[in-house]
């Protein structure tokens, strides 16, 4: 079974370092582990997508495209691309709707994690999420309904925060902890517990 891996680096600022304008990350991996960059795209016809060139990949983004979207709804769908592709559905023939659900809760439970999103915002964010025929074809996964009150997820990689001079690696040990998590859930969680204490103290901030 593959390792669920969403690995994000620090996310790109649309207009103002400010959170709420946060609409992407600056990358994020695939399920065989390959970092896929951000990519700004005005040509682009959907508000996100992957692309394949040659043998790379990369998740382009148009800022135009449904402008009406709030910006925490514009990152939530940036989430689920990532997801899409560390699950490996980006590319298939067809991804059931029950599939692009699962990759909407892997995608706001790193938002969550990561501090992008608090839960006090998912009704506004949940209110966001009502979509026209014509809308359904700009964005990712099968037209569907969302109930992100429901959404259960068996853990995320940690976003990386800013490293500590006095100890870089920690974020880094933490994360390598947590991939297993991702594929067998509370099973792990003893193990990672203890991987994590053989990282040392979180370094201060």
């Amino acid at each position: 079974m593959r390792h669920w891996r969403l690995v994000c680096a620090a996310a790109v600022v649309a207009a103002a370092a400010h959170a709420q304008s946060i609409t992407t990350f600056e990358s994020c991996t695939d399920a065989a582990g390959r970092t896929l960059p951000a990519v700004e795209d005005a040509k682009l016809a959907k508000l996100v997508a992957t692309s394949h060139d040659q043998d790379a990949a990369s998740i382009h983004y148009n800022p135009a495209v449904l402008t009406r979207l709030k910006p925490a709804t514009r990152l939530f769908f940036f989430a689920h691309e990532c997801a899409a592709n560390s699950l490996g559905d980006v590319g298939k023939a067809a991804v059931s709707v029950e599939r692009a659900r699962q990759a909407d809760c892997l995608g706001l439970a790193t938002l969550l994690d990561g501090g992008y999103l608090k839960r006090e915002e998912l009704p506004e964010l949940q209110a966001d999420l009502s979509f026209s025929e014509a809308e359904w074809a700009l964005l990712p996964g099968q037209p569907r309904s969302f109930d992100l009150a429901a959404c259960r997820s068996p853990g995320v990689v940690k976003l990386p925060a800013e490293k500590s001079p006095a100890k870089p690696g920690w974020d880094a040990c933490v994360r390598t902890c947590a991939a297993p998590l991702l594929a067998c859930g509370n099973r792990c969680l003893e193990t990672y517990q203890q991987c994590v204490a053989g990282c040392g103290g979180k370094p201060d901030k």
